[in-house]
């Protein structure tokens, strides 16, 4: 049996039709300028909770800032460096960015928590 519920025919579509473009750019560009764009706008946010931090004294805003760092900077800035300077798999960058985003949710998670509690 051949062809599944799902499966699609691509044999009879030509290549250049499946490439996708956005404003022009293909994929690998386009993917770029759209990390690129979460990371500034992540850095945007953490140096706004940073500076929350930093006037109130508010170790929850530090955690907030960290973790949005750990969920857009970290991961962008890691898997590029990593995609540049080494022969590593997909699977290897990905587990990276993987484990960066756990770390962001688990210092905003520690965020949540009041600064009295234990």
């Amino acid at each position: 049996m051949t062809g599944g519920v799902g499966a699609l025919d691509a044999g009879s579509v030509p290549a250049s039709v499946l490439e996708t473009t956005v404003f022009g750019l293909d994929e690998t560009t386009t993917i770029f300028f759209a990390g690129m764009a979460s990371a500034a706008l992540g850095t945007v946010v953490t140096w706004t909770a940073y500076r929350g931090y930093a006037r109130n004294a508010s170790r929850p805003m530090l955690f907030l800032a960290v973790g949005v760092a750990f969920l857009t900077i970290v991961p962008f800035a890691l898997s590029h460096a990593i995609d540049w300077a080494t022969d590593a798999t997909d699977a290897t960058v990905l587990l990276v960015v993987t484990v960066c985003h756990l770390l962001g949710l688990l210092a905003i998670v520690r965020s949540f928590r009041r600064p009295d509690s234990r």
